[in-house]
């Protein structure tokens, strides 16, 4: 079989279309379309198939996709071996959480394109939910997130207990959000539904039959942290993520529970993965930076 075919369908399913493909690999749409051709001809099934007006992976051509990726990986790890070993190149995938991304990852980053100078690393701020299932579909390389569930499909290596703390604004009331049965005049402001801290906050509340005047949604940790000096309402959060307003006394701690809540935050690959040489030297810049 012609390996450049599989590389091209990797390229179509990475870059959304025939034509940034072409683009992309510097060919023609035309050549793009005729290796696609030869290798379903070579396979006996079809791998696309035209939705509308756009192409789409068949039934076969998304079980095929996991299989491609792993035999690029496989030849990007050859190419390595003829080169000096402190020249590590080609494409990594990264997906981390927001307040790990902001608060966490920075120093890891800067050590990394100082280990890794030649690769083109692809880094994208996902709700955790959503870089598990990316991971268990192999969709991404690797994974900086909070554990959301036991996968036996998913390497994990832990990096510590995250505890949580429930803040306010210095001119907030000191309401008692450890009584049970109990209505509190205030807002709840957090990100979207799948957050792991929102989650557990909420889920806290159900038990003890508490409810609050209302819940504000936002995007960014930054504009959360602003609204709740502002006394606009209260948040749940890393510690990590608001040491610095604590300390400073922008922020106050309100008493929530004894121990404290905490979520693991971790590093993941799909288990069935081969290492590439960029994961490898990304994950001990992970443990250099956060395993102390």
């Amino acid at each position: 079989m012609d390996l450049r075919r599989f590389i091209t369908f990797k390229t179509i399913v990475e870059e959304g279309s025939f034509a940034q493909a072409a683009r992309k690999l510097c060919c023609t749409q035309s050549t793009v379309t005729f290796q696609i051709q030869q290798l379903e001809q070579e396979l006996s099934y079809p791998v696309f198939e035209k939705v509308g007006r756009r192409m789409a992976l068949t039934p076969a051509g998304k079980l095929l996709l996991p299989q491609v990726r792993e035999l690029t990986r496989v030849l990007e790890g050859i190419r390595q071996i003829s080169t000096s070993e402190e020249v590590v190149a080609g494409d990594l995938r990264v997906m981390v959480g927001e307040t790990l991304l902001a608060y966490k990852m920075p120093e890891v980053l800067r050590l990394f394109r100082l280990k890794a100078p030649k690769v083109r690393l692809s880094l994208q701020s996902v709700n955790c939910y959503v870089i598990r299932d990316s991971l268990l579909n192999d969709n991404t390389d690797l994974g900086v997130f909070y554990r959301v569930g036991h996968d036996e499909a998913l390497q994990m290596e832990y990096f510590g207990q995250q505890e949580l703390v429930l803040v306010a604004s210095p001119q907030f009331p000191d309401f008692d959000f450890t009584q049970i049965e109990q209505h509190i005049p205030v807002s709840f402001i957090i990100n979207e539904p799948q957050c792991v801290f929102r989650q557990i906050f909420e889920s806290t509340l159900r038990e003890r039959k508490i409810t609050l005047d209302n819940t504000i949604e936002l995007w960014s940790i930054e504009s959360i942290k602003k609204c709740v000096a502002g006394n606009l309402g209260i948040s749940f959060l890393p510690r990590f993520s608001v040491l610095r307003e604590l300390e400073s006394g922008e922020l106050k701690e309100l008493p929530f529970s004894t121990p404290s809540l905490s979520i693991t935050a971790l590093c993941a690959h799909h288990a069935g993965r081969t290492l590439s040489p960029a994961m490898k030297i990304f994950i001990d810049c992970m443990r250099e930076c956060l395993g102390r």
